[in-house]
């Protein structure tokens, strides 16, 4: 008697063991993606009064003044600063005041790729219309723009503007849907976007929660909440 019960001790320890495993690498369940991806569906509208605006142009240029090449603009045209670094300078191009022997006319397409991606990246949509699957979801923005999110954790090759490579790496954090992008680019430019929605005082709404880095605001890293509601909301 002593020896099964010793031997039942040990077999319900290490079974209790691997079910506390296996609840702590599960994934989010196939009928909880659907759900959250349902809330997200249908077409969402502004509201500029509890959004935040990105600063002015000069205002993100701040963040990189005081050191060479800094800022978004400079004497040379396009990105860069005086001195030289980052792309345009006073001699324009990628690579600071010698640069590469890049034609001018090269320079001149790549600069306004990147300026293209950049605000493209960086402009919130009036309305977006959220549908797809919950393999791939599909936001289709007023000004004809469309932008796929594939929600499972892996790297996804795209376009930001017309010509602007990007990393993408879109997943589910409980209710949130987190999209982390990478600019493909010698300027380093990377967004985090958070997107949830939850009850307002007249209905539900999509808080859009984008964190930037790099690029126009240098070192800094810069926080803006846009809030939609629903198309149909009584605001």
């Amino acid at each position: 008697m002593l020896y099964r019960y010793r031997t039942a001790s040990v077999t319900c320890s290490f079974t209790t063991s691997l079910i506390v495993v296996v609840v702590c690498v599960m994934p989010v369940g196939a009928g909880q993606v659907d759900e959250q991806h349902e809330v997200l569906l249908g077409t969402w509208v502004l509201n500029d009064d509890l959004s935040d605006a990105l600063p002015p142009r000069t205002e993100m240029s701040k963040g990189n003044r005081g050191r060479r090449g800094g800022g978004f603009s400079g004497p040379g045209g396009g990105f860069g600063g005086p001195g030289g670094g980052g792309l345009g300078g006073r001699r324009g191009g990628f690579g600071g005041r010698t640069g590469g022997r890049v034609p001018p006319e090269d320079r001149a397409l790549r600069r306004a790729g990147l300026q293209e991606a950049i605000k493209d990246l960086t402009t919130a949509p009036r309305r977006m219309t959220i549908g797809g699957t919950p393999e791939e979801i599909v936001l289709t923005y007023n000004d004809r723009r469309v932008v796929r999110l594939l929600p499972d954790g892996r790297e996804h090759a795209g376009l930001a503007g017309t010509s602007m490579r990007v990393t993408r790496v879109t997943q589910w954090d409980d209710a949130t849907l987190v999209a982390e992008i990478q600019l493909d680019s010698e300027v380093k430019f990377e967004i985090e976007q958070k997107y949830r929605v939850h009850d307002g005082e007249d209905g539900l709404q999509l808080v859009v929660t984008s964190r930037f880095n790099g690029g126009p605001f240098g070192r800094e890293t810069r926080e803006v909440r846009r809030v939609y509601e629903g198309e149909n909301s009584p605001n």
